[in-house]
Formats: C-alpha cells, structure tokens, sequence
C-alpha cells in the first residue's frame, strides 16, 4: 500500500487544544487514567496495543492499524478494555462463596482480576473450586467428543 505524504494540517484533528467542545473532547484525559491503570505492566500493554487484536470493536484491528480507518487508529473502547489484559492474577478464595458474589457489580467483579486457573462449581457447593487442566479437559473432551461436528461450534473471545 503507498503511502500519502500528508501536510500537518492534514493531520490535525482539529487547531483547538483537546477538542474541547468538539465530539468527545476528554479523550486525552481518559487515555492518561488508563496509562495510569496500566502501570504495573506497560510494557506488556504497549505489546498488547501494538501488536494485539481489538478486544471490543471487532473491526479488524491489527496493532496501532485497522482495516476500517486510515491511518493510525487507536479506539477508546480498546484502550478501556486494555486492563483486562495486562491485569494480575486474583486470590481463588474470592470465589469461595457465591453468595459474596452476587452482591458485587460487574466493575467490582472484573476488578478482582484474572483466574488464575481452571476453577468449577459443583452442584450444592457454597463456591469455586481448583480444577487441574487434566480434570477439566477429560470432562469437556469427553463431552465435546460426543457431539456431532457438523453441529457443533464454539464461542471465542480475546476478553477473559
């Protein structure tokens, strides 16, 4: 693909200092909170933006590029989402107990952070449990194995 040299006006989104009162004019300040957010691990979250897959907007991004936009394109909607990638490990015993669970806000549970390993909750048990990737993958192997493949599929996605 060639590219166009383009003039610093061009560039330019706009002359006003931070877009303000142009559409969504607190984008600068939003991008340093998540700087911010992402401290403990910038350098993994600079190998996430740039070399990564979008986690949110699924139009095509490939690092710092799309195949929608020209040019440089970092969306808002990846940036939020980047904490879910660069964020630590929680402690298993905050799924000890569903009930707590419950009480909590979606924000509060994805704060918690990452599981750290395969965990399940069995039938009348107050919460999760360590499972090993064995135990878990003889049961859904076992299943998965069962279903027909040509009526089968199956949901991925980058967020964890």
């Amino acid at each position: 693909m060639e590219r166009k040299h383009r003039s610093e006006r061009q560039l330019a989104a706009s002359w006003i200092p931070f877009g303000l009162g142009l559409t969504k004019p607190k984008h600068f300040r939003e991008m340093a909170k998540i700087a911010w957010e992402n401290r403990d691990n910038l350098r993994y979250a600079w190998k996430v933006l740039s070399q990564g897959v979008c986690d949110g907007c699924a139009l095509g991004t490939t690092g710092l590029r799309d195949w929608t936009v020209e040019g440089t394109h970092l969306c808002m909607v990846r940036l939020e989402l980047l904490r879910l990638n660069t964020m630590g490990a929680f402690d298993p015993s905050a799924l000890s107990d569903v009930d707590a669970l419950r009480k909590m806000s979606s924000k509060e549970l994805r704060e918690l952070g990452r599981i750290p390993y395969p965990m399940r909750r069995r039938k009348g048990e107050s919460g999760f449990t360590r499972v090993s990737w064995e135990e878990l993958w003889s049961e859904v192997g076992e299943k998965w194995r069962g279903y027909d493949p040509q009526r089968t599929a199956m949901f991925v996605t980058a967020a964890d």
